[in-house]
């Protein structure tokens, strides 16, 4: 409900004549009375505004209106809401997102009151398609919702919902359906994330990452290497390349040995046999000077073939022959082809040092740019860049102080990016707690001291961390969506509940419980029912004490008791707070005495007069009844000390026959 502003009253000009300023302070006195500012708050004027929003009266009949018509202004009562057959459709239904909560919405009417006088309930249907025939009921069916809202928190993450609400009357009838309303619930992000991070581990790098393995070294070396330029073990993918001979030789699968590298084509050509630099020349040599010679002896067989061709074609008897030898030449034609194309192939993989063995084309590429750092226009960047089969992953580190664009950056192309805590194990459960997937990032766990949201959706938040000067609960908070238990009083201030968008119906006694964390400079309560609470104690345990304390003694003799310098009717009381008020009584029967005084100490040692009449005195002559009564409070208990001693005592005559002390105190001053 928006607040009816009204204007500050000033305050009265200081220089005003007296007889102006008594007018004006009666009239401020008046204004400041209706207003609610002073007085009973019961002598506070209502404003028809409240009479309407609060349901005792329709809306005005006249419009503008005018008071002056001898009217209320009001519509007759015939116009207020009455009983119905069929119920009215609910208006205005809108479902929202609360993390993975949906909170419902409908007939926002101000009032809060059905639209109708024969209302029993709102009966809420769901479903997952944009279908009311597969709907079902979604709240509490029986007896359905009472208000004009509802939390469903039986839904899912990642899910789109469906609603429709309807009316159900005193007689079991049901109106007509609302509108539809959607809302979809968040994703989870846990179980993304844990997604995610078990396809990120499965790439090929995220054991090398595990393992502790670095990229690959290239070792140039005249003799076979033990270890590393900078001392670190050898790892498997590990290159050496031989200078004296221009031999290429990496790691065997143990991890003890260096062996020749070889290319899937000459492996094809010569065998598994691992040539060196110098024996693989002699073998093309001679694998080449083999080739030469079949060749040459093919010609010549070539030739001679087509000698007995021309013989044998005079003979038709010798056609089968001659049938023979065309498709031997044709064949062996094709394999002197064959074998051309074979050394070519292999002069090229050898001249290329290709090692891919035909597998996946992939490439690394490291660029590094930069000029004079000292030119006014200095630009610099270091760009790395890995590509298979037209996947790319690189990074980019850049500083320019040319133009528009000097800063730096650091930048990344990845579909997927992700960053492991360096105690990550390879488990199928390791979580990467910061990954970024497709342009969305996954967060596990964040620290933000500053942020700004557009449009959040938050499962839990801390109490602690809301304040109410940025929190508007007019129309934006569902007391269904509200749990008690995470919602202390010292986070909202009683003037930023206004007190129409709460209903009795949405308050139970029995949910709400101030404990200690209810604080408010005024409470205005009617009545107290079967009170039994307490109150915490100045005590560095933070022990609770009870509200109130009392305790007494007395002493009721046989005959007169005389003498001096004496302490009687001695008084404990424990669980008290520093600060508390006590009521002292003390009575007696007394005769002739002096120096009569009641006592407390916080020690049982050291003893100070309670306020009120610091001598007893009475040379009576006989004995007759007298009563004391002290006020005051209790200070200086320590933050270990909780028990307060009391006595009377009685420095000079103590003549009696009966004494009395009670003791009251209060811990709630």
């Amino acid at each position: 409900m928006p607040e009816t502003k009204v204007p500050a009253i000033k305050n009265i000009p200081a220089k005003t004549d007296p007889e102006t300023k008594l007018a004006l302070e009666s009239i401020k006195e008046a204004v400041e009375v209706r207003l609610g500012r002073r007085g009973d708050p019961i002598d506070r004027a209502v404003t028809l505004r409240e009479l309407i929003e609060s349901g005792l009266a329709t809306q005005l009949a006249q419009s503008p209106y005018n008071p002056n018509t001898g009217a209320t202004g009001f519509g007759p009562i015939s116009e207020l809401p009455g009983d119905v057959e069929v119920p009215p459709t609910p208006i205005n239904l809108r479902a929202e997102t609360l993390f993975k909560d949906i909170a419902l919405f409908w007939h926002t009417s101000r009032s809060f009151n059905p639209p109708y006088g024969n209302h029993a309930s709102t009966e809420i249907w769901r479903s997952q398609t944009e279908d009311l025939s597969s709907a079902i009921a979604a709240g509490p069916l029986a007896g359905g919702v009472g208000g004009f809202s509802y939390t469903d928190t039986s839904t899912e993450y990642d899910r789109t919902y469906y609603y429709w609400v309807r009316y159900i009357s005193t007689k079991g009838v049901p109106g007509p359906w609302s509108n539809m309303a959607s809302a979809t619930t968040v994703e989870d992000i846990g179980a993304t994330m844990r997604l995610l991070s078990e396809e990120l581990s499965n790439l090929p790098g995220y054991n090398l990452l595990q393992t502790g393995a670095t990229a690959a070294t290239i070792i140039k070396s005249s003799g076979s290497p033990s270890a590393r330029p900078n001392g670190d073990a050898l790892q498997l993918n590990d290159i050496w390349f031989d200078t004296d001979d221009g031999q290429i030789y990496t790691r065997n699968a143990a991890n003890n040995a260096w062996v020749a590298a070889r290319d899937a084509t000459l492996v094809s050509v010569f065998g598994t046999t691992s040539f060196t630099g110098s024996t693989l020349s002699s073998a093309m040599a001679t694998a080449q000077s083999n080739i030469v010679t079949v060749t040459e002896a093919n010609s010549a067989r070539v030739s001679e073939i087509t000698s007995l061709e021309a013989i044998t074609n005079g003979f038709s008897s010798s056609s089968t022959i001659a049938a023979a030898i065309n498709t031997e030449a044709t064949a062996r034609a094709s394999a002197d082809s064959a074998s051309a194309t074979l050394i070519t192939n292999l002069s090229a993989s050898v001249g290329s040092g290709n090692d891919s063995g035909g597998a996946a084309y992939s490439a690394s590429n490291t660029i590094v740019s930069h000029v004079n750092a000292t030119d006014a226009n200095a630009a610099a960047a270091y760009v790395l860049k890995v590509e298979a089969n037209g996947a790319v992953a690189g990074m980019v580190l850049e500083a320019n102080a040319s133009g528009s664009g000097t800063g730096s950056a650091i930048q990344f192309q990845a579909d997927k990016f992700a960053i492991w805590d360096s105690s990550g194990s390879a488990s199928s459960n390791s979580v990467a707690p910061f990954i970024v997937d497709s342009g969305v990032v996954y967060i596990d766990t964040a620290r933000i001291k500053n942020a700004s949201i557009a449009s959040a959706k938050i499962g839990s938040v801390n109490a602690d961390t809301i304040t109410t000067g940025t929190l508007n609960v007019a129309d934006l908070i569902d007391a269904n969506a509200l749990d008690a238990d995470k919602i202390t009083a010292g986070t909202i201030g009683v003037r930023e509940l206004a007190a129409n968008f709460i209903t009795a119906n949405e308050i139970n006694s029995d949910t709400i419980t101030a404990n200690d964390l209810l604080s408010t400079n005024t409470l205005n309560v009617k009545h107290f029912d079967n009170v039994s609470t307490d109150i915490k104690s100045h005590l560095s345990a933070g022990t609770f004490f009870p509200l109130g304390r009392s305790a007494q003694n007395f002493i009721q003799r046989s005959g007169t008791h005389t003498g001096s310098d004496g302490s009687f009717v001695p008084v404990t009381i424990t669980e008290i707070r520093n600060g508390a008020t006590y009521i002292a009584i003390f009575s007696g029967v007394l005769g002739n005495v002096s120096g009569g005084v009641v006592q407390y100490s916080l020690n049982n040692s050291t003893w100070v007069n309670a306020s009120g009449n610091t001598n007893i005195y009475w040379n009576a002559g006989t004995y007759r009844g007298y009563t004391y009564v002290y006020t005051g409070g209790i200070t200086g208990l320590s933050t270990s000390q909780s028990t307060v001693y009391w006595r009377v005592y009685f420095s000079g005559s103590y003549n009696h026959t009966q004494l009395s002390l009670n003791i009251i105190m209060d811990n709630t001053q």
